[in-house]
This record gives C-alpha cells, sequence and structure tokens, in this order.
C-alpha cells in the first residue's frame, strides 16, 4: 500500500487545495484558517517529508510529488501554493488542467533561479543551502527564514514567532534536498500560455527571494491570469498583511 501524504481537511463549501513552502509545512496556514473556512472547504496538505508526511518520493521528482497530491485531493478543487507549493500548484494546472478550478500563486515564479533576464535566487545562493543542510539544517532554515522576512515590517516580531515553529516542526533532510532540487530544476516558463484556468498571481514589493519584477515577464503569457503586489511585503505575504492578502484571494476567488 502506497504511504499517504498528511492532510487536514477544515471547513465547508467549495474546495481549496493549499501548499506550503520549502523548509515549513501545512501549520504555516493556520493564522489564515478562521478566515478562510467561512467560504471554503481547506485541504491542508503537509508535502512529502515535512510535517507528518511520510517522504513517499524517493527522488523527489516532480511527477512522483504530484501522483501522491493528486492521490489525496478532489477531481475538481481550486489550489493555492506559496513559494515550492506555488510552483507545484502551477505545474498541476498546466498538466493536469481538468483537475483545478482556479490557481492561486503566492510568492512563486515558474523559475525560482534568476539567470540573464529573468530575476530570482541565484544559483550560488541555493547550492550554499543545499551544502549547509547537512551540516546544520536548523540552522540553514533559521537563515533562510531571515531571507524570507527580510523587507518585512514588523519582520522581528515574525520572526520570533515563526522560529519556535520551525524549531520544533519534523523535517526530513531528504525532504530539504528534494525540494532545493525542485526550485534549482523546474522551469515552467515555456508553459504558461497553456494555463487554462483563471489564475492570480501574488508577489511582496520587497521580496528578495522571488522579486515582485517577476510580473513583467509572466504577464503577458497567462490568458487568464491576474498579478498583484502586496506593497511593502517581503516573501511571506500572508502572514505580515494578512488582510489585504485574503481580500486579494477571497475576491479572485
Amino acid at each position: 500500500m502506497t504511504k499517504r501524504l498528511h492532510l487536514d481537511i477544515i471547513g465547508k463549501g467549495h474546495p481549496l487545495i493549499m501548499l506550503h513552502g520549502w523548509g515549513w509545512n501545512s501549520c504555516i496556514w493556520q493564522p489564515l484558517v478562521p478566515k478562510l473556512i467561512e467560504n471554503f472547504q481547506l485541504f491542508l496538505i503537509d508535502l512529502p517529508g515535512f510535517g507528518e508526511s511520510p517522504l513517499v518520493t524517493k527522488d523527489y521528482k516532480i511527477d512522483d510529488v504530484v501522483k501522491v497530491l493528486l492521490e489525496i485531493t478532489p477531481k475538481e478543487a481550486s489550489w493555492l501554493g506559496w513559494s515550492l507549493g506555488g510552483m507545484i500548484a502551477w505545474y498541476v494546472a498546466l498538466h493536469y488542467p481538468e483537475r483545478v478550478t482556479s490557481l492561486v500563486t503566492v510568492a512563486s515564479s515558474p523559475k525560482f533561479i534568476s539567470e540573464e533576464n529573468w530575476p530570482g535566487v541565484s544559483l550560488e545562493t541555493l547550492e550554499k543551502f543545499s551544502h549547509l543542510i547537512t551540516e546544520n539544517y536548523q540552522k540553514t532554515l533559521l537563515e533562510f527564514l531571515e531571507l524570507q522576512l527580510r523587507g518585512t515590517p514588523k519582520n522581528r516580531e515574525l520572526l520570533e514567532s515563526l522560529k519556535e515553529i520551525i524549531l520544533r516542526s519534523p523535517v526530513s533532510i531528504a525532504a530539504l534536498s528534494g525540494g532545493l532540487k525542485l526550485l534549482q530544476e523546474l522551469d515552467l516558463r515555456g508553459k504558461l500560455f497553456e494555463l487554462q484556468c483563471p489564475s492570480l498571481h501574488l508577489f511582496g514589493s520587497h521580496d528578495t527571494l522571488v522579486p515582485a519584477s517577476v510580473i513583467e515577464k509572466i504577464e503577458g503569457r497567462l490568458p487568464k491570469g491576474k498579478c498583484g503586489v502586496i506593497k511593502r511585503a517581503g516573501h511571506m505575504p500572508f502572514l505580515s498583511h494578512e488582510e489585504v492578502f485574503l481580500k486579494w484571494v477571497e475576491e479572485f476567488l
């Protein structure tokens, strides 16, 4: 029997699948849950090897990750993904369009790594994190957390509250490495014009990992896409600017 991912189903209404980012688990969404369950049935999933989910995939290939996600999610639903979770949700919408009625990505890009004429994180930075994981993964996660909150108002307060979560959350080194490998290798730019469902793509104006300038690169490639910038937000706009974020999402969905 195939091991299944950890899943919490909360609320009633239109199904909304929520995918967290690298190094985290579904607990990152908890501040939003009380508001979202007023209109949606939430499917809060721990990606393979994160939180309470078993690794389930040997080498963390995108097709293997998506396969186990499709096993536990409704046949039709809206998908919302943050950072790495956004890239995975994008992949599902492009390759399994019948499963995705609408798509929301948050601080996410069709290509995470920067190159000439494409904003993002340098390959050297990602390789550094990949190397440091094996030496001290908790320290590496905390360094990554600081990057995620850079430029965010009251980032010290958020940092302290999130530190506790990240240090007590179970995580697999193989999952951390596999997630970084996905961030390095995934490149969905060539397929964006194939996206069939309505989509919303939100960015933080002060995000140092996924710059808001990605909008200039993708806006013309999305047939039914809409982009928005949350002012003075970093890589976690759903936490730093919760009310603004929820207004964007609820009006779109």
